[in-house]
């Protein structure tokens, strides 16, 4: 058991944080701590009992040593099998392939089990300072101590690492799928703070950078639905997928002034705010180009240049899902009932319900929150947990002006790829595509079923339907011949009321003789 507790831990002091913190969560065990920390909780499981019960998880975890080395020499060799593979750094990331529609798609760039490199600080060497972005066709390794930023510096203590992690040519990708990113003549180049003055105020800081521009770049750009376009990204934005350039940014290309932001240069960014990204097609040449990035602002920034080509509405469009590919509809279902209190309210206490009073039913109105008009197609971002939607097509048609991927009901920021369309919403606007503007408005029971509200030119959609679309059958309609059946009594009633005349005309005879 001595050389099972010596080979593990060779093995754990050559861990990353992330590995250990991914064997103590597999053992069940606390992850917070320092490094050594770390390594010591998983050797006391492989000590005697008494070291495990001076731990204090004599009780709590009931793996033996050779279950826990196990563990260990697992992702020990997971870990081997990566450091192993060829390095693939020299390859160009242009994170063009995001949100690619199929026909643009290079079926050669596919992901590769293997480890890739690409960190701002130009560094190919790997470390266990390492953090991975988790892009499917990226995948690239980054130190963490160069793309994390942390809020509020604290000696000794390292940045939090979030719970998702987007290299910056993928934040930036993600931020305006409107453009595709073909190549990158100025690779990212990270801005740091230049430091405060003696009063207090961030100092004057000046990037000065070349980059070649080839022939073959230069008449590519040339082309209507090419641009070559600087960007610039706020490390640790609270708003991961935008653009955003310092306070006070002043950009010269070539020598030629080229406006950055149209807000005042003091005027932060808002949560709500986004920044573009300058065209420089015009001021740019083949060969050697310079660029001069000036700012006041004591914040970590990474800027670049790449060549952009256009994204259409509909090429934008098509990005989104089918609705068959999205949401199953029994999970669409779900979430109407949870949110009409039809459902396990305790299952998201975040839950946006209001109307978990119980009621007959609940009016809801299907104009889209952007537009005004009823929804044609119901669109929303996946992870809103609200049961409100809006008109997908005038929702991306906004956002080719607006960069702003912000759900226009719960105001929450995401990117095109949560972008979904809504299946229990749209089989009803897709059933009023023949109505007029005037019905928006239907009624929804707890359970899903629902009704349109008001004057509609079928009597069908007055009624109520499943979920489905599917009309209900009542108690009514499911008795055999029931307007026969009114008929019957009407004509019993008619024949009770003859009898009775007859007799009192007979009555009357008796007494007049």
């Amino acid at each position: 058991m001595a050389d099972l507790a010596s080979s593990c831990k060779d093995k754990l002091a050559y861990f990353r944080i992330k590995e250990l913190k991914d064997i103590l969560h597999q053992l069940g065990l606390p992850k917070q701590g320092k490094k050594q920390d770390l390594i010591d909780r998983v050797l006391a499981l492989l000590s005697d009992e008494q070291g495990q019960r001076h731990h204090g998880w004599g009780r709590k975890n009931s793996f033996t040593k050779e279950a826990v080395a196990k563990i260990v020499d697992d992702i020990y060799s997971r870990k081997m099998q990566i450091q192993s593979a060829p390095d693939l750094a020299t390859r160009s990331h242009t994170g063009s392939d995001l949100f690619r529609p199929k026909d643009e798609v290079n079926d050669s760039f596919q992901p590769q089990p293997v480890t890739k490199v690409r960190c701002i600080c130009d560094s190919k060497l790997l470390n266990d300072n390492m953090i991975q972005c988790e892009d499917d066709r990226c995948h690239v390794w980054q130190h963490m101590s160069c793309v994390l930023v942390p809020d509020k510096p604290t000696e000794g203590v390292g940045p939090e690492v979030p719970p998702h992690f987007y290299c910056e040519l993928c934040r930036l990708s993600r931020a305006d799928p409107f453009w595709v990113t073909t190549g990158n003549p100025l690779p990212p180049l990270k801005f740091m703070s230049s430091g405060v003055a003696n009063d207090g105020t961030s100092v004057l800081q000046t990037v000065e950078k070349t980059f070649q521009l080839s022939r073959a770049d230069r008449e590519t750009v040339q082309r209507s639905e090419y641009d070559l376009q600087v960007w610039c990204i706020l490390m640790n934005d609270k708003v991961q997928f935008r653009m955003q350039w310092p306070q006070y940014a002043e950009l010269e290309v070539n020598g030629f002034a080229v406006r950055v932001v149209t807000r005042p240069g003091s005027q932060l960014l808002g949560i709500n705010g986004r920044d573009d990204g300058p065209l420089i097609t015009t001021c740019s040449r083949e060969g050697t180009n310079k660029i001069c990035l000036r700012r006041v602002d004591n914040r970590t920034f990474c800027f670049g240049v790449r060549v952009a080509k256009r994204r259409s509405v509909p090429q934008v469009l098509n990005l989104v899902p089918k609705e068959a590919e999205g949401e199953s509809f029994e999970d669409a279902l779900t979430r109407v009932r949870r949110c009409l209190g039809g459902g396990d309210t305790a299952e998201n206490a975040d839950s946006d319900s209001d109307l978990e009073v119980v009621t007959e039913s609940v009016t809801v109105n299907l104009r889209c929150p952007n537009s005004g008009s009823r929804m044609k197609t119901a669109g929303r971002f996946k992870p809103c947990i609200h049961m409100g939607c809006f008109d997908l097509d005038t929702f991306v048609e906004l956002n080719q002006r607006s960069r702003k991927w912000q759900c226009p009901i719960c105001l929450k920021n995401y990117s095109l790829e949560n972008l979904m369309i809504d299946p229990y919403f749209n089989r009803i606007t897709s059933l009023l595509r023949d109505c007029s503007e005037d019905v928006n408005e239907i009624d929804i029971k707890p359970d899903g079923s629902w009704r349109v509200k008001g004057d509609v030119p079928t009597r069908e959609l007055s009624q109520w339907h499943m979920p489905d679309g599917t009309l209900c059958i009542s108690k009514e309609d499911n008795k055999p011949g029931v307007e026969n059946f009114n008929e019957l009594k009407i004509e019993v009633v008619l024949d009770l009321l003859e009898d009775t005349r007859k007799m009192l005309a007979l009555v009357l005879v008796a007494l007049v003789y």
